[in-house]
């Protein structure tokens, strides 16, 4: 009967072993769901991006991680949410330029972005794209201005929602090119394209990832990526620096932000397991394939990045060239 009573003995050595070690083992402050309210709707670059996390967070912390996709009002719905929530470490918004630009744009949300809100981490970026009809005629950012500087108020440029990136770079092309742009405004740039192809809108601006496979086309013609560097998604397409434009740069990044008054160690935590994750080649692979670039910033250079960012916007937006924008 020994041989029996051994593995008995062993197994539940094991199980008591199993049990003190999950009691002991740390977890996310408590054992809730941590949160990602997302300012986008599903299927979009900020829905993917907590999305691809979730898993290894989870994972690390100890916890589920729940992504809940709260669009609308320039992503103050779920940034209000996140500034009005307690600051327990289980709710944080996934946000894009709107932290940025949301305090001059729509200055009265309910709450504070400067104190309600605080920086966790940066995540990843992706260029955006000056595109233009084939037969619209310009070569480079150049011709565009000298078109626009010779027809006033001539030529067009798509771009979705006001204080997107995308409006953003259009508001910088009109005013560093000194120029005039009449604005049409789309839900999402993809609507947009027939337009543009057949030249009834003459330009617009999107990400890489929704415009590249039209240029690859022919159906679209690229003019400049709107950046200091070339993307290695396109080497070919020259940046709007080499344009003799050194202000005309932003990218569609996105971030993580806390509720305001959590406690350090926890932000501290969260954007160590983030970098962690980022780090991964198969999270990084993942990322890529979305055509977008891993842009880690911890919660210290996010902070400064955005304090830099929330004056540049306002500059800009005050000084607003871009017709039909902000009336």
């Amino acid at each position: 009967m020994a041989h029996r009573a051994i593995p008995r003995a062993v197994l539940l050595g094991v199980l008591l072993w199993a049990t003190q070690a999950a009691s002991e083992a740390p977890t996310w402050p408590g054992t809730t769901p941590l949160r990602f309210e997302v300012i986008g709707a599903p299927g979009g670059l900020v829905d993917f991006a907590p999305r691809e996390l979730s898993n290894y967070l989870s994972a690390a912390i100890g916890v589920p991680v729940v992504v809940e996709n709260r669009p609308g009002a320039g992503g103050n719905i779920a940034a209000g949410v996140v500034a009005k929530a307690e600051p327990d470490g289980h709710t944080f918004l996934v946000t894009s330029t709107n932290q940025a630009v949301n305090p001059t744009l729509l200055p009265n949300p309910g709450f504070d972005y400067g104190r309600d809100l605080v920086p966790v981490s940066m995540v990843v970026a992706s260029k955006l794209l000056l595109v233009a009809s084939p037969s619209f005629p310009a070569k480079d950012i150049n011709d565009v201005i000298k078109i626009a500087k010779q027809n006033p108020k001539s030529v067009s440029i798509a771009t979705p929602a006001i204080g997107s990136p995308n409006h953003l770079a259009a508001e910088m092309l009109a005013q560093y090119g000194n120029v005039d742009l009449l604005i049409v405004p789309y839900d999402v740039i993809t609507k947009a394209l027939p337009d543009v192809m057949g030249n009834r809108v003459n330009l617009a601006v999107g990400s890489m990832s929704a415009l590249l496979p039209q240029v690859r086309s022919g159906a679209l013609k690229a003019l400049a990526v709107i950046s200091p560097q070339r993307s290695p998604l396109a080497p070919e397409i020259p940046s709007s620096v080499e344009a003799g434009l050194p202000e005309l740069q932003i990218d569609n990044w996105i971030c993580i932000m806390g509720t305001g008054g959590t406690p350090a160690p926890i932000i501290a935590r969260l954007d160590e397991e983030i970098a962690k994750a980022l780090a991964l080649p198969e999270v990084r692979d993942a990322f890529t394939k979305q055509g977008v670039e891993i842009f880690y910033m911890n919660s210290q250079q996010l902070g400064e990045f955005l304090h830099a960012e929330a004056a540049r916007f306002s500059s800009l937006l005050e000084h607003s060239r871009v017709k039909g924008a902000l009336q």
